[in-house]
């Protein structure tokens, strides 16, 4: 959501992965990390803002003008990047109007960096925002929101564009990984090569995700690839870093689409024998967050492109349960002595 909105106005709207890459000698990525840190969770307001900034995305993405003003404070105020200010929901309301008449089917798509509560009724979201209209290059951008409770619900009151990144603290980047922490536990894919064990843990004071990938042969436990998945402070954005047992390496920018359960990784790699590889792959976690669908396509070698889509299924590994304490026996009474009858003399 956000500087979206000085590229849709005040420019004319001239333009706006977790994991590794499957690539690397058909090895999946391996996990495999202790759970050291505390993994930061949002809390209930936290959750709140970042589903009215969810709702933004999707009733922009729609053309969605009725949706859009719903998520509006009444006094709402707009900044662009270029200063020029739009106070109230009926100037509000014509930016949108207008900009979806001028590119119709443009599109956003929001990556929330941090959001935070300055009081129990005011909260602060930073972050970027990529806009892209149909006959234009994707341009990023800045952005800075501020939120109010009203009646219970949060609504959008100031949104502020920039030309530069605004400052964010470099030792929270814990923050961010937030929206990806469905990715820890153990994890369970099976391919071609057998079954692979995925073990996603917080390092680093919650500043980075670690995976591993493994694959049992035998008594031997053999490593397949490891990602560490962070926040890169100078592109503003969640990137992972693999690297394969067999001597391959990669890099993957992530992005959030539409669907809040979906992300898109992009990815650079170098295979073991010194061949480029790219390629794009989705990943998607189901609601009650035990499944992921891992989707690679565009697939290219040395520039070659692979027509072929590849899809594995990640499951999620239910706790090892604690062997039960052993029953106790249960008591048993003394066995009773019959008297033994004289005979009779």
């Amino acid at each position: 959501m956000k500087s979206r909105l000085a590229l849709f106005v005040g420019l004319g709207m001239s333009g706006v992965l977790t994991s590794s890459l499957v690539s690397i000698g058909q090895q999946p990525p391996a996990t495999s990390s202790p759970a050291q840190a505390q993994k930061p969770a949002l809390s209930a307001d936290q959750r709140a803002v970042l589903a009215v900034s969810d709702q933004f995305d999707k009733a922009f993405n729609k053309g969605d003008i009725v949706g859009l003003m719903a998520i509006f404070a009444d006094d709402v105020r707009i900044v662009d990047e270029a200063g020029e200010v739009y106070d109230g929901k009926d100037a509000v309301k014509e930016i949108f109007i207008n900009g979806f008449e001028k590119q119709p089917g443009a599109s956003i798509e929001t990556v929330v960096d941090s959001i935070r509560l300055i009081t129990p009724d005011v909260a602060v979201e930073d972050g970027t925002s990529l806009f892209t209209t149909s006959d234009n290059d994707p341009v990023s951008t800045t952005y800075q929101a501020v939120y109010v409770k009203k009646g219970g619900s949060w609504r959008l009151s100031q949104l502020r564009d920039y030309k530069s990144p605004v400052a964010h603290d470099s030792a929270a980047h814990s923050e961010y990984l937030t929206a990806i922490g469905w990715l820890e536990g153990e994890w369970l894919m099976e391919g071609p090569g057998g079954v692979v064990h995925v073990h996603a843990g917080w390092i680093d004071d919650g500043n980075a995700i670690e995976v591993k990938f493994s694959r049992k042969e035998g008594t031997f436990v053999r490593s397949l690839a490891t990602i560490r998945v962070g926040y890169d402070p100078q592109s503003r954005r969640i990137k992972s870093w693999t690297f394969d047992a067999a001597g391959g390496h990669g890099t993957s920018t992530w992005a959030k689409v539409a669907d809040q359960n979906t992300w898109l990784l992009k990815n650079e790699a170098v295979l073991p024998d010194g061949k480029a590889v790219s390629a794009s792959q989705l990943l998607t976690i189901d609601e009650a967050g035990n499944k992921i669908v891992w989707t690679t396509f565009d697939r290219a070698i040395d520039g070659v492109i692979t027509p072929s889509r590849e899809e594995v299924t990640l499951t999620r590994q239910a706790p090892t349960p604690k062997p039960a304490p052993a029953a106790k026996p249960l008591p048993t009474k003394p066995a009773t002595v019959q008297p033994v009858a004289k005979p009779t003399p």
